[in-house]
């Protein structure tokens, strides 16, 4: 059973605001991820980005969309990140561009699955917003893309389970543990529920604060993440797992390696990457 582990480049939301927000907000991150790469130095820091997570031991990376975003990158910049992915040695496990936006164009969407396609993600993980649906299944089929929901809102699998409908050849799940430690559910009891549709992983570790709920390494927060890495053993599972970390005010890698390193010893035989 084997399951590649990979990286998932939001982990670096917080790095071209160089860990400064006060408050931080994802949004405002975002944005300036987004401004930072889209223009002239786009190679550069496309390069940059995709140097680090193979110069920390990964073979496989989980593309966050502000990195590559299909709403302001044109063909010829998709066809660069493309090259420098390939040539840094890394495999696209999942992309997060997505159709989060009420009712998207056919044609906005569509973009969404050429970027995909381009850099070879087999899958989208990330939300899904109830008026695309019948939009991701069709275009889905004709990609060969897979569309994996992601848990934000949801508050325990069966939430999740009913967004697929009728939809299950080509829409499934992303499981993104940190939401069931915030709202309180067994991550390792969800990953059993999940099992049949359960198409991607965003193993995440958070922890309370005063100032809320935030991400952490695998050794300091509430989830039972080796559980949850046990539990799909268990189940058969053989899609990636990303190690998911956001700080917003320090850089997410160290956490991330020593993370991933306890995941590989979890898994043994069956980790990748």
């Amino acid at each position: 059973m084997a399951m590649p582990i990979s990286f998932i480049t939001a982990d670096y939301v917080a790095r071209e605001s160089h860990y400064a927000l006060q408050p931080f907000n994802w949004g405002t991150a975002a944005r300036a991820t987004v401004e930072a790469f889209h223009g002239p130095r786009f190679a550069q820091k496309f390069d940059e980005l995709c140097a680090l997570v193979a110069d920390a031991g990964f073979s496989n990376i989980d593309l966050w969309v502000a990195h590559l975003d299909p709403s302001v990158a044109p063909p010829s910049m998709v066809e660069e990140a493309a090259t420098i992915l390939r040539q840094r040695g890394l495999r696209v496990v999942a992309y997060t561009g997505g159709l989060g936006r009420p009712n998207m164009s056919r044609a906005d969407a569509e973009r969404v699955y050429e970027v995909a396609k381009a850099i070879g993600a087999p899958l989208l993980g990330v939300g899904l917003h109830p008026t695309n649906a019948p939009l991701a299944y069709q275009l889905g089929k004709e990609y060969g893309i897979k569309y994996a929901i992601e848990n934000h809102p949801e508050k325990n699998p069966q939430e999740l389970l009913a967004r697929i409908g009728d939809y299950g050849e080509v829409i499934g799940v992303t499981q993104d543990t940190g939401f069931w430690g915030q709202f309180g559910y067994d991550a390792v009891a969800a990953t059993h529920e999940l099992k049949d549709h359960l198409l991607h992983m965003h193993l995440k570790q958070v922890r309370q604060t005063a100032e809320g709920w935030h991400s952490c390494a695998y050794d300091e927060g509430v989830v039972d993440v080796q559980g949850v890495a046990k539990a799909l053993q268990a189940i058969g599972y053989t899609g990636a797992i990303s190690v998911e970390h956001e700080p917003a005010h320090e850089d997410p890698m160290p956490a991330v390696r020593r993370s991933a390193q306890d995941l590989r010893a979890w898994l043994g035989a069956d980790a990748i990457g």
